[in-house]
């Protein structure tokens, strides 16, 4: 009797362990940047907190540098399959699946952060239910300083960019370059150096901090910060794996997400300030925006915003509406 107590609560004890074993839940998270760009290190605290608040019974692993083999445009549908838990997706990459989403991507509709974010709250309602149609949500979001140009040559006008072979990330890289003469080509941040060394580039589109990341002035003199666009990030869960969590830690998850999206969208100006000094620092040349250029390039971003809102739809219209209006643009 005593030996069949002692087996009885070995095996309880072993279930019990099994059984919190299982309940644990991991998620593994794609990135896109490296592991030391400041998003990436912005998903480390968010994973650490969230262990930490949930005494580890969610664990988010990090995937900086895409390693887990899928590019920016494939991302959307990838969590919506279910092949990702959770990833990192700008925004303006998913625009062939989701074309609202490009809204936060348009050309020079921000001046400052304040504005881009504004934006990005008119269009959270939207963006919330078109994602609800990729079978995922946004956890939290966060912004690029503003991107600018690197290039060979001193860029003082519209007339200047003609020419120019220029690496782009998104679709409004595309039609930017298409306006102004660019020969543009979209592609992966990893593949923009080995290009660069072998002549198919002559210049890419990304902000302060990206410059800094690929050590920009190896390979290129001048940083003209045309400011066309301020990125947004969001980490989106799949919806599935979102409701296998339970109540509470999903609160607690929630908590932590909206407090991490406010630092990072707090953190992209001190960043930017401190990416610019680096690049002087290396010998690159910070090449102002005269009034006649930045009064060229409004104009091409306002034709490319009403030509790009007539695809988008009456939602994208709408929200653009509401933005000048409030901005007086």
């Amino acid at each position: 009797m005593k030996k069949l107590l002692i087996v009885l609560t070995g095996l309880m004890f072993a279930l019990t362990v099994f059984s919190n074993a299982m309940a644990k839940t991991k998620w593994d998270l794609h990135l896109n940047y490296p592991a030391g760009n400041f998003h990436s290190k912005g998903a480390q605290k968010f994973a650490d907190e969230v262990a930490k608040a949930t005494n580890g019974e969610l664990t988010i692993v990090l995937h900086p540098g895409a390693s887990l083999g899928f590019k920016g445009p494939e991302l959307l549908r990838a969590v919506a399959e279910g092949q990702l838990a959770v990833a990192e997706i700008p925004t303006g990459m998913v625009e062939g699946d989701a074309p609202v989403l490009a809204l936060t991507a348009q050309p020079f509709i921000s001046t400052n952060a304040f504005e881009q974010r504004l934006l990005y709250q008119l269009s959270k309602p939207v963006y919330a239910q078109n994602l609800k149609k990729f079978n995922q949500m946004t956890l939290y979001t966060s912004v690029w300083p503003f991107s600018g140009i690197y290039t060979q040559r001193q860029i003082q006008s519209e007339a200047d960019l003609k020419g120019l072979k220029m690496r782009v990330y998104d679709g409004t890289g595309l039609a930017f370059g298409e306006t102004t003469g660019i020969a543009a080509r979209k592609m992966p941040f990893s593949e923009v150096y080995p290009a660069m060394k072998a002549g198919l580039l002559d210049s890419m589109y990304t902000s302060s901090v990206s410059g800094v990341d690929a050590k920009a002035w190896e390979v290129l003199k001048y940083f003209t910060p045309i400011n066309i666009v301020g990125p947004v990030n969001m980490i989106n869960v799949n919806q599935a794996a979102w409701d296998k969590l339970d109540t509470k830690t999903q609160s607690i998850v929630l908590e932590i997400a909206a407090q991490m999206e406010d630092d990072m969208w707090n953190l992209a100006g001190d960043m930017d300030r401190k990416s610019l000094a680096t690049l002087m620092e290396n010998g690159m040349l910070i090449n102002p925006v005269s009034k006649a250029f930045r009064a060229q390039l409004n104009a091409i971003g306002e034709k490319l915003r009403g030509e790009w809102a007539q695809k988008a739809g009456s939602d994208a219209q709408a929200i653009l509406s509401e933005y000048y209006k409030i901005t007086g643009r």
